[in-house]
Formats: C-alpha cells, sequence, structure tokens
C-alpha cells in the first residue's frame, strides 16, 4: 500500500481520523474501521498484511472483512488520499 498522498492533513477527533486534502478542497471523515486502515496506509504494509492485522484486531474472519477493507482502500485512493 502506499502512503498518504504528502499534502493531506490529518486531524484525530475522538478516535475518528478527519482528512483534509487542499488539492480537491475535500475533507473525509472515517469512521473508526476506515481510521484503522487509514493508519495501516503508511507504505509499509501490503493490503494482505493489513487485512491479516484488522482480523487479529477484530478477532474475525479475514475473509470477513476483506472487502470492507478493499473498498476502503479503493475510496482513499480514488480521493487522493494515499498513493
Amino acid at each position: 500500500m502506499g502512503p498518504p498522498s504528502p499534502q493531506v492533513l490529518e486531524t484525530d477527533i475522538d478516535g475518528d481520523i478527519s482528512l483534509y486534502n487542499p488539492a480537491s478542497e475535500k475533507v473525509t471523515v472515517l469512521n473508526g474501521t476506515a481510521s484503522d486502515v487509514w493508519l495501516l496506509c503508511d507504505g509499509s504494509h501490503s493490503m494482505g498484511e493489513i487485512k491479516r492485522l484488522l482480523a487479529s484486531s477484530y478477532q474475525v474472519e479475514e475473509v470477513e472483512i476483506a472487502g470492507d477493507i478493499e473498498r476502503t482502500i479503493n475510496e482513499l485512493r480514488e480521493s487522493g488520499l494515499i498513493t
């Protein structure tokens, strides 16, 4: 997974992360789960590692959350928030 785009500004409010992309002038508010995905999109974790780590953290089977994680990462990428 690519790291966050360098221009993106991040703020944490009660465990939920808000992101501002000055290129698009859009704010994205992430819920707790999407915030966890965001934090793992640091350029050092692969998609598979992110799925395994979150499945373990949430104590569920990887297959149960894989689709949601992929969707979240695709949305972050399409919004220009990660590379």
